[in-house]
């Protein structure tokens, strides 16, 4: 599968374009960028390509454009941004008469495969900001990304992988805020939570909060997942090893007493499941504690 593109450059002559090379240091240790631009492209701009090994990131800020990506297209208006995975085959266009001004990143190494799920996971290549671009905190970072690169020396790749990561958070955290707040939980999943915090310590399962809930357990985990983060009986999971880490850090209580205690009786299976969770033994995470 060969890479390959077509596209038309229609772009402003204040569009700005910095195209790199990272060292294999680089590639290896941070991550890294391939091009970053600020385009003003008027129609009738577009790229179409496909089987390039590159994350993209536009955001557009004026005007309009159009994404096909994954056999759906999408509307871009100020505000909208799209990341997607350049292996896949994708079409973008300009298709307002005034130019469409945009950020735009290509990058990779580091998290940026899983990044790239996170954000995808609900199928949408794009989300719409809720602040004006100008003032959004993914343009700023951009911005200075762009700007970083104008001044070269021996720390830029560095600099410029914190600024990729801090913009792969920033991205994330506003997509999370806008597809729910902490008041548009469910009732049944803040009491189901609720539940889980109090009566850790059991041996609980699916088909009890099924029964306790009245609610389908392959729904109960979907919808629980969706909103706590983690499905219910890993929350669950969770609670019993940060309460044993209190204990083996704070307190001489044996490893048998603890595992007893989180409702575990059997302590080797105890220390499997710790050492699953942490990487380490419960008796290696006291000595280190």
């Amino acid at each position: 599968m060969n890479y390959w593109e077509k596209a038309d450059h229609s772009w402003s002559k204040d569009s700005k374009r910095s195209i790199l090379t990272p060292t294999q240091k680089s590639q290896s240790l941070f991550y890294y960028l391939q091009e970053i631009g600020h385009f003003k492209a008027s129609k009738p701009y577009f790229t179409e390509r496909e089987h390039l090994p590159s994350y993209l990131i536009k955001y557009t800020l004026r005007g309009r454009g159009e994404l096909l990506y994954k056999n759906q297209h999408y509307l871009l208006e100020p505000g909208t941004l799209f990341f997607i995975d350049c292996l896949e085959y994708q079409y973008y266009k300009t298709i307002s008469d005034e130019p469409w001004e945009m950020d735009w990143v290509h990058f990779s190494g580091g998290n940026a495969a899983a990044f790239y799920q996170e954000f995808s996971k609900n199928q949408l290549p794009i989300f719409q900001t809720t602040n004006l671009p100008e003032n959004n905190p993914i343009h700023l970072i951009m911005e200075q990304l762009l700007l970083l690169q104008a001044q070269q020396n021996a720390q830029t790749d560095y600099h410029s992988s914190v600024l990729i990561h801090q913009l792969l958070n920033e991205l994330l955290l506003q997509k999370y805020q806008q597809d729910f707040t902490y008041k548009a939980i469910p009732t049944h999943i803040l009491r189901m939570k609720d539940y889980i915090d109090r009566h850790f310590k059991e041996n609980l399962s699916l088909e009890q909060l099924e029964q306790i809930y009245h609610i389908n357990k392959f729904q109960l985990t979907k919808e629980f997942s969706k909103y706590i983060g983690l499905p219910p009986i890993k929350y669950q999971i969770n609670k019993k090893i940060s309460y044993a880490k209190n204990l083996l850090r704070y307190s001489d209580t044996s490893i048998k007493e603890i595992a007893i205690d989180i409702g575990l009786e059997n302590s080797a299976y105890f220390s499997r499941l710790f050492k699953k969770n942490t990487g380490l033994t419960p008796s290696q995470y006291r000595k280190i504690g």
